[in-house]
């Protein structure tokens, strides 16, 4: 089965539906902001203020282009639909929501 893909606004709880999603569904969930977290080692508002919003949407670009999951939930942060290279990415592998 191919990745479901949650995009929309932020705090708008593509997390809070995807994870209970992912498990109704049998399928793994995935959330590219928590990925963020866990690679920069500080909150995403914290990437945006001290090092610049140009600089989170890099770390967040590369993070979705480095995605490589099948069976997959995946919650992205509420900016990715602007970087069209990314959702390009979560489109070839995934039905987005």
């Amino acid at each position: 089965m191919k990745n479901i893909v949650l995009i929309g606004m932020p705090s708008s709880g593509k997390t809070t539906v995807g994870k209970p999603l992912s498990k109704k569904m049998g399928m793994g969930f995935v959330d590219t902001d928590k990925l963020i977290l866990d690679r920069e080692k500080k909150p995403l508002r914290d990437i945006v203020i001290e090092d610049g919003l140009d600089k989170f949407l890099s770390i967040q670009e590369k993070i979705v282009l480095d995605l490589n999951v099948e069976n997959h939930v995946i919650s992205t942060g509420g900016s990715i639909v602007y970087n069209e290279k990314a959702m390009e990415h979560l489109k070839k592998f995934g039905s987005v929501v």
